[in-house]
Protein backbone atom coordinates (compact mmCIF):
# COMPACT_ATOMS: atom_id res chain seq x y z
CA UNK A 1 0.00 0.00 0.00
CA UNK A 2 1.58 3.45 -1.00
CA UNK A 3 0.64 6.45 0.89
CA UNK A 4 -0.34 9.44 -0.66
CA UNK A 5 0.06 12.81 0.36
CA UNK A 6 -2.22 15.71 -0.20
CA UNK A 7 0.44 18.77 -1.19
CA UNK A 8 -1.78 21.09 0.20
CA UNK A 9 -1.54 19.88 3.40
CA UNK A 10 1.54 21.21 5.61
CA UNK A 11 3.78 19.02 7.53
CA UNK A 12 2.75 17.16 10.97
CA UNK A 13 5.51 19.41 12.47
CA UNK A 14 4.29 22.62 11.23
CA UNK A 15 0.40 22.96 11.97
CA UNK A 16 -1.01 25.84 13.86
CA UNK A 17 1.96 27.82 14.21
CA UNK A 18 0.63 29.97 10.76
CA UNK A 19 -2.30 30.44 13.36
CA UNK A 20 -0.03 31.57 15.92
CA UNK A 21 2.07 33.99 13.51
CA UNK A 22 -1.50 35.58 12.67
CA UNK A 23 -2.35 35.96 16.22
CA UNK A 24 0.85 37.77 17.02
CA UNK A 25 0.91 40.05 13.79
CA UNK A 26 -3.29 40.92 15.13
CA UNK A 27 -1.39 41.48 18.71
CA UNK A 28 1.69 44.50 17.47
CA UNK A 29 -1.37 46.44 14.66
CA UNK A 30 -3.81 46.49 17.67
CA UNK A 31 -1.01 47.93 20.24
CA UNK A 32 -0.05 50.12 17.12
CA UNK A 33 -3.57 51.24 16.24
CA UNK A 34 -4.04 51.82 19.62
CA UNK A 35 -1.17 54.57 19.98
CA UNK A 36 -2.00 55.95 16.56
CA UNK A 37 -5.68 56.41 18.50
CA UNK A 38 -3.63 58.19 21.26
CA UNK A 39 -1.38 60.30 19.22
CA UNK A 40 -4.81 61.68 17.34
CA UNK A 41 -6.43 62.57 20.78
CA UNK A 42 -3.41 64.27 22.15
CA UNK A 43 -3.34 66.53 18.27
CA UNK A 44 -6.78 67.82 19.17
CA UNK A 45 -6.44 68.16 22.71
CA UNK A 46 -3.34 70.77 21.77
CA UNK A 47 -5.01 71.95 18.72
CA UNK A 48 -8.10 73.15 20.71
CA UNK A 49 -5.55 75.20 23.27
CA UNK A 50 -3.84 76.39 20.32
CA UNK A 51 -7.24 77.74 18.40
CA UNK A 52 -8.33 79.27 21.95
CA UNK A 53 -4.80 81.09 22.40
CA UNK A 54 -5.21 81.90 18.97
CA UNK A 55 -8.45 83.68 19.85
CA UNK A 56 -7.13 85.54 22.54
CA UNK A 57 -4.01 86.92 20.84
CA UNK A 58 -6.36 88.15 17.99
CA UNK A 59 -8.64 89.98 20.61
CA UNK A 60 -6.03 91.38 22.16
CA UNK A 61 -4.61 92.96 18.90
CA UNK A 62 -7.90 93.91 18.39
CA UNK A 63 -8.03 96.14 21.49
CA UNK A 64 -4.40 97.21 21.16
CA UNK A 65 -5.61 98.40 17.51
CA UNK A 66 -8.61 100.23 18.97
CA UNK A 67 -6.51 101.97 21.91
CA UNK A 68 -3.70 103.26 19.17
CA UNK A 69 -6.25 104.73 17.17
CA UNK A 70 -7.56 106.40 19.64
CA UNK A 71 -4.46 107.25 21.35
CA UNK A 72 -5.60 110.54 22.55
CA UNK A 73 -7.97 108.53 24.90
CA UNK A 74 -5.41 105.68 25.49
CA UNK A 75 -5.86 106.13 28.95
CA UNK A 76 -9.25 105.68 29.44
CA UNK A 77 -8.91 101.74 28.08
CA UNK A 78 -7.13 101.32 31.36
CA UNK A 79 -10.16 102.10 33.31
CA UNK A 80 -11.47 99.41 35.53
CA UNK A 81 -13.95 97.34 33.63
CA UNK A 82 -17.74 98.32 34.15
CA UNK A 83 -20.59 96.20 32.51
CA UNK A 84 -23.48 98.86 33.31
CA UNK A 85 -20.98 101.46 32.18
CA UNK A 86 -19.23 100.14 29.33
CA UNK A 87 -22.02 98.60 26.83
CA UNK A 88 -21.69 97.29 24.20
CA UNK A 89 -24.37 99.18 21.21
CA UNK A 90 -25.01 95.70 19.86
CA UNK A 91 -24.82 92.23 20.32
CA UNK A 92 -21.55 91.10 19.05
CA UNK A 93 -23.19 88.16 17.52
CA UNK A 94 -24.69 90.17 15.06
CA UNK A 95 -23.10 92.66 12.81
CA UNK A 96 -22.25 95.39 14.57
CA UNK A 97 -23.44 98.88 13.57
CA UNK A 98 -20.95 101.52 13.63
CA UNK A 99 -20.49 103.77 16.41
CA UNK A 100 -23.75 106.81 17.04
CA UNK A 101 -23.27 110.31 17.85
CA UNK A 102 -24.81 109.72 21.12
CA UNK A 103 -22.57 106.60 22.25
CA UNK A 104 -19.04 107.47 24.56
CA UNK A 105 -16.35 105.59 22.36
CA UNK A 106 -14.11 104.50 24.83
CA UNK A 107 -16.81 102.89 26.55
CA UNK A 108 -19.01 101.25 23.49
CA UNK A 109 -15.29 99.65 22.51
CA UNK A 110 -14.48 98.41 25.73
CA UNK A 111 -17.92 96.92 26.19
CA UNK A 112 -18.19 95.01 23.07
CA UNK A 113 -14.25 94.02 23.17
CA UNK A 114 -14.83 92.69 27.12
CA UNK A 115 -18.49 90.46 25.65
CA UNK A 116 -16.48 89.00 22.51
CA UNK A 117 -14.13 88.14 25.32
CA UNK A 118 -16.68 86.33 27.72
CA UNK A 119 -18.15 85.13 24.06
CA UNK A 120 -15.05 83.86 22.53
CA UNK A 121 -13.07 82.22 25.39
CA UNK A 122 -14.49 79.81 27.74
CA UNK A 123 -14.22 81.59 30.99
CA UNK A 124 -12.72 84.46 29.03
CA UNK A 125 -12.27 87.63 31.40
CA UNK A 126 -9.52 90.92 30.57
CA UNK A 127 -7.95 93.80 32.36
CA UNK A 128 -6.24 97.05 30.90
CA UNK A 129 -3.73 98.10 33.17
CA UNK A 130 -1.48 101.74 32.68
CA UNK A 131 2.01 101.11 33.38
CA UNK A 132 3.79 104.83 33.51
CA UNK A 133 6.27 105.07 31.47
CA UNK A 134 8.91 108.18 30.55
CA UNK A 135 8.69 110.82 28.44
CA UNK A 136 5.38 111.18 26.04
CA UNK A 137 5.47 107.24 25.69
CA UNK A 138 2.61 105.29 28.17
CA UNK A 139 2.58 101.43 28.67
CA UNK A 140 -0.27 99.08 28.73
CA UNK A 141 -0.67 95.55 30.07
CA UNK A 142 -3.52 93.67 28.08
CA UNK A 143 -3.80 90.37 30.87
CA UNK A 144 -6.56 87.98 29.25
CA UNK A 145 -7.98 84.55 31.16
CA UNK A 146 -9.59 81.75 30.42
CA UNK A 147 -10.25 77.99 31.32
CA UNK A 148 -8.11 75.52 29.16
CA UNK A 149 -10.32 72.12 29.23
CA UNK A 150 -7.47 70.40 27.95
CA UNK A 151 -5.23 71.12 30.80
CA UNK A 152 -8.52 71.80 33.30
CA UNK A 153 -6.40 74.65 34.46
CA UNK A 154 -6.90 78.62 33.63
CA UNK A 155 -4.53 79.94 31.62
CA UNK A 156 -3.07 83.50 31.35
CA UNK A 157 -1.58 85.42 29.09
CA UNK A 158 -0.34 89.33 29.05
CA UNK A 159 0.76 91.60 25.90
CA UNK A 160 2.51 94.77 26.58
CA UNK A 161 2.40 97.57 24.53
CA UNK A 162 3.74 101.60 24.41
CA UNK A 163 1.69 104.04 22.67
CA UNK A 164 2.93 107.35 22.52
Amino acid sequence: MSSTTNPLSAPVDQRGFTLIEVLVTLLILSIGLLGLAGMIGQSLKFNQGGYTRSQGTFLAYEIIDAMRADAGNAVNYAAAYDSALHVCPVDVSNKPRSIQAGDNLVNATLGCWHQRVAAELPGGTATIVNNPGGGNTLEYEITMQWYDRADNANVSQTWTVEIS
